[in-house]
């Protein structure tokens, strides 16, 4: 039976049906079938969908973090599109990851052979709203103890998708979810500002992502609370390491008198946390899964927030002016439609926390410092030429 016939027959059974209970007339507007009114129903929705599509990528999806990432961002009703690259092939991933039944599409941005061109790079940014940045793990596993050789590694992986983010996506929010993180936000903001990019997407577009330290100060204090862990939120402020990151107890959500002797344990077991999962992994992993979940709920808040939906906080690590001894730290913020809403500040510390606090400064500008300078090394990134083709977003401000 023919679509047309198929209609007709059912508009007569309603027809039949409304008389039998007592309607006297129903307004039926007849059903017109042409291929012009189809074509251009699916136009205006592509169009509808494509202007307010929420296209995630991540970069370094290959790894244990990236892949874990992914999986976590695949199950999001927020995100309409994910697109995954890294130098080896994403093949493998991308099939599995299609094979599960939610919406999110996915996209792989690499060849099947793992072929890396410009072009792939380019398909994975373009019209990207977020950006999630992770790197190989192993890195982390072999040179952990040098923070200055891993700082150069994944300096040079940085400086190489830096340039591409700047001309394909200049206007997406970008999450750095790498170590060290203390040292790698300030070497992509010189490197926005070396391409022209202006203070305020600096200081608005670009995050460390903190979350990590925050999930499990979060887990932690729920153990002592005796109550469910999604029920707690304990702000941690500072930076990304064992020396920098400053969980505030005192200020944790709901209140609670805790004795000097767990804020301590609970301090240094935050702090610690990472070197307890090495241990336990033998010194061959790292905290991969703890550490993608952390970064997608972090992704889904931005997700949040450019949808415009309000109240959306998080802490991370920014360019910000909270403490002026120092240029860049984690603090709580609230997101927005155009990343960084507002700064919070800092809350209220107790004596405890104020001398973490004092103990972190010397560090923080250490390792702010260390990401400026890396940039100006000439046996490493001066003497390249990214920035040829690169505009800003903000046109005049771009000279």
């Amino acid at each position: 039976m023919h679509l047309l016939e198929h209609c007709i027959v059912i508009t007569k059974r309603v027809l039949k049906e409304s008389r039998r209970m007592g309607i006297r007339r129903i307004n039926v507007k007849p059903l017109i079938f042409s291929s012009k009114n189809i074509q251009e129903t699916k136009s205006h929705h592509t169009a509808a969908v494509n202007s307010k599509c929420m296209k995630v990528t991540v970069l370094g999806a290959a790894g244990p973090t990236g892949t874990a990432l992914s999986l976590l961002l695949k199950q999001s009703s927020l995100i309409d599109e994910l697109a995954v690259y890294d130098r080896s092939s994403m093949a493998g991933l991308v099939l599995e990851l299609s094979h599960i039944d939610t919406r999110c599409k996915v996209n792989s941005c690499t060849g099947a052979a793992g072929i890396v061109s410009e072009a792939n790079l380019k398909e994975a940014l373009q019209d990207a709203k977020i950006v999630m940045i992770t790197s190989e793990d192993e890195a982390f596993k072999k040179i952990t103890k040098n923070q200055e050789e891993l700082l150069k590694r994944n300096a040079n992986v940085i400086s190489e998708l830096v340039p591409s983010l700047m001309r394909y996506c200049p206007r997406a929010m970008i999450a750095l979810v790498s170590r060290p993180m203390n040292s790698l936000i300030p070497l992509i903001s010189e490197m926005y500002k070396k391409g022209g990019f202006d203070e305020d997407t600096v200081q608005t577009h670009l995050f460390g992502v903190t979350s990590l330290d925050c999930v499990r100060a979060n887990k932690f204090a729920a153990e002592i609370l005796g109550i469910g862990p999604e029920c707690v939120l304990v702000p941690v402020i500072g930076g990304s390491c064992p020396k920098t990151c400053i969980p505030l107890f005192s200020q944790m959500k709901p209140s609670s008198e805790l004795t000097n002797e767990e804020i301590g344990k609970l301090t240094y077991s935050v702090k610690m946390a990472e070197e307890e999962v090495a241990k336990e992994y033998g010194r061959k992993g790292s905290s991969s899964l703890a550490m993608a979940f952390a970064a997608a709920r972090f992704c889904i808040s931005l997700c949040k927030a450019l949808r415009d939906q309000r109240g959306v906080v998080e802490c991370a690590y920014v360019r910000s002016c909270v403490i002026p001894e120092v240029t860049y730290f984690a603090a709580p913020l609230e997101l927005g439609p155009n990343g960084v809403q507002k700064h919070l500040g800092i809350p209220a510390l107790s004596d405890y926390e104020c001398k973490m606090l004092t103990a972190t400064i010397p560090v923080l500008k250490v390792a702010i410092r260390m990401g400026q300078v890396v940039l100006l090394d000439p046996g490493t990134w001066s003497q390249r030429n990214f920035y040829g083709d690169v505009s800003c977003p903000r046109g005049s401000l771009c000279q």
